[in-house]
């Protein structure tokens, strides 16, 4: 399974906020981290504000904040909200695909099982988990973040 690019920034984002010395970063210094483009950001920024995870705050010193405790945010829930659109193979997407194979294929079943322990394995992780229980990470993004 491979995650989106837009999953990627995502997660990206919620732990460079997780570590941000003020609580606060712009989506632009994200962006510039990550050498990536502002609007690509700017949307998964958006889409973490709508969903209720990260917080905007307007003006001089505004920015993005988490809009919760790290401990709370689950990465399995936002993954599955981000990529159940998207089908491991094609017999799994919504419509069935068209694979010949599909009516007594024995791998859609495995697949979709495997797909769920996936999002199940994921829905244990915190954000306190990945930038707490490993302290070079958290190093790492508070160098990033202060560049």
């Amino acid at each position: 399974m491979q995650l989106s690019k837009f999953s990627d920034y995502a997660l990206r984002t919620l732990m460079h906020l997780a570590v941000a010395q003020d609580g606060r970063m712009t989506t632009r210094q994200i962006a510039e981290i990550h050498d990536a483009k502002y609007n690509h950001f700017a949307k998964v920024t958006q889409w973490l504000v709508r969903e209720g995870y990260v917080s905007s705050l307007r003006g001089r010193t505004g920015g993005l904040c988490l809009a919760m405790p790290i401990e709370d945010i689950r990465i399995g829930p936002i993954l599955r909200d981000l990529e159940s659109t998207s089908p491991l193979v094609d017999c799994l997407s919504p419509d069935g695909g068209t694979c010949r194979l599909a009516p007594s294929c024995g791998l859609t079943s495995a697949l979709r099982i495997a797909q769920e322990a996936f999002f199940d394995a994921l829905d244990q992780t915190t954000l306190a988990q990945l930038v707490q229980g490993n302290g070079q990470m958290a190093k790492l993004l508070l160098s990033l973040n202060k560049e």
